[in-house]
C-alpha cells in the first residue's frame, strides 16, 4: 500500500528493518519517534516538521545498523515540499493525489495510500527555509514548539522541533555558567550548582567534538569559564589560553584568564594577561584596578601605585579600586606586609 508522507519524512524499506530489528518490521512502532510514524506491508516512514528531527532519527536508524549511503540505501530523507530524496535511490517512487504527496516501493501495485487520521491536504503548511526568513520572524521557542509570526498578516505559526541546533544549546549551557561564574578570589562552586555547571560542560563538550570549526572562542570562554568555576584551574587556564590566542582583542577573555591565573598563583601569566588587556584598552578603570592588583602581588607595588592612581583619576568613584589604593599605600608605608596571593591580599590586615 502507498503511505502519505508530510514534511520532512524519513522512509524506510520494510525489507532493510527486518534484517536489523528483533521483531522485524512489526518493531518499527518501537522505535518511532512520534504520532505522525506508519507503516504498510513494504515501507515505514515517520514524518516531521523540522529536518533537524529528521536528522537525528536517521543517525538512530544507522545505529541499529541500517545504511543510507551507496546505490541503494535502506532508507532515505524526502522533502515534501520540493520532493527532494537524500540519498537518491532507485526504489521510491513519489507522486501525488489529491494534493497530497504519496510514496510506494517501485513494483508495488496497491491502490489503498495509508495516511494520517487528519490528512487535509492543507492541515500542514510546508515552507523553505529561504521562506521562512522572507515571510516570517521567529517569536520563541518553548516545550519544543517555534513560534513564528507572519509578517504581512502577524498570523502566528507553530513548528514542532524536538532537537536543538548547536546555537540554543551553546546558549543555554553558557547561561548557565555565566550566571554561576566564579569571581576571583571566591570559593569553587559546590553542590547543586557544581552540578549544573557539570551539566554545562557536559553540553559544550560534544559541540567542540562535532563542529570543530565552530569550536571557536566563545566554546573556549564558556568551558574556561566552566572550569574554573567547579575548581578545575588548569583545564579552565588551558581553554582561556587559547580563547584569547584566537581574539587577543577581547579583554574580557584575559579577564577571566587572569581570575583563573590568580586562584592558582600563576602570577606571571596573570600579568601578562593583565598588561595586555590594558594596550587592548588602556582608559578602562577596572582593567587598570585589575593590573595594580597582579602588580602588587608580583612585587612591584611602584609600578601598582602607578597603576591604581591612574585608574582613580579616570573613575573616583570605583570603590573596588579604592579599597586597592589603600592596601597597596600601606603596603609601600610599611603598615602592611605585601600579600603574595590574592587570598591572602583580601583578608584583613593583622
Amino acid at each position: 500500500m502507498p503511505i502519505q508522507i508530510q514534511c520532512t519524512s524519513v522512509v524506510i524499506r520494510n525489507d532493510a528493518l527486518d534484517r536489523v530489528l528483533e521483531d522485524g518490521a512489526a518493531g518499527f512502532a518501537a522505535i518511532a519517534p512520534n504520532a505522525m510514524s506508519y507503516a504498510d506491508e513494504l515501507l515505514s516512514q515517520s514524518s516531521f516538521m523540522a529536518p533537524v528531527d529528521a536528522e537525528e532519527f536517521a543517525k538512530l536508524l544507522e545505529l541499529h545498523g541500517l545504511e543510507r549511503s551507496g546505490e541503494s540505501p535502506d532508507f532515505v530523507i524526502v522533502q515534501t515540499r520540493n520532493r527532494s530524496v537524500e540519498p537518491a535511490c532507485d526504489w521510491l517512487v513519489l507522486f501525488e493525489y489529491e494534493g497530497r504527496l504519496i510514496a510506494t516501493l517501485k513494483g508495488s501495485d496497491s491502490c489503498t495510500v495509508i495516511a494520517p487520521a487528519d490528512d487535509t491536504p492543507d492541515s500542514i503548511q510546508h515552507y523553505s527555509d529561504e521562506e521562512m526568513a522572507e515571510k516570517f520572524e521567529f517569536v520563541e521557542r518553548k516545550d519544543g514548539i517555534d513560534t513564528y509570526r507572519e509578517k504581512a498578516t502577524g498570523k502566528l505559526v507553530y513548528q514542532s522541533r524536538r532537537t536543538e541546533t548547536p546555537d540554543e544549546i551553546f546558549a543555554k549551557a553558557f547561561d548557565t555558567v555565566w550566571r554561576l561564574r566564579r569571581e576571583p578570589g571566591v570559593p569553587a562552586k559546590t553542590d547543586e550548582e557544581a552540578l549544573l555547571i557539570q551539566e554545562a560542560i557536559d553540553a559544550l563538550q560534544p559541540l567542540a567534538a562535532k563542529f570543530p570549526e565552530a569550536a571557536n572562542v566563545a566554546l573556549a570562554l564558556g568551558m574556561g569559564m566552566a572550569w574554573f568555576a567547579i575548581g578545575k584551574e588548569e583545564k579552565g587556564q588551558r581553554q582561556l589560553v587559547r580563547a584569547v590566542e584566537l581574539e587577543p582583542e577581547n579583554t574580557i577573555f584575559y579577564k577571566e584568564l587572569g581570575a583563573i591565573c590568580l586562584a592558582i598563583n600563576d602570577l606571571p601569566v596573570a600579568l601578562d594577561a593583565a598588561m595586555k588587556a590594558v594596550m587592548v584598552q588602556p582608559d578602562d578603570a577596572e582593567l587598570l584596578g585589575n593590573l595594580a592588583v597582579i602588580q602588587l602581588l608580583s612585587g612591584a607595588t611602584a609600578e601598582a601605585q602607578v597603576t591604581i592612581e591612574h585608574a582613580m583619576r579616570l573613575d573616583p568613584e570605583d570603590q573596588v579600586n579604592r579599597n586597592v589604593q589603600g592596601i597597596i599605600a600601606d603596603v609601600a608605608s610599611g603598615k602592611r606586609k605585601r600579600p603574595g596571593s590574592l587570598v591572602e591580599m583580601m583578608k584583613p590586615a593583622e
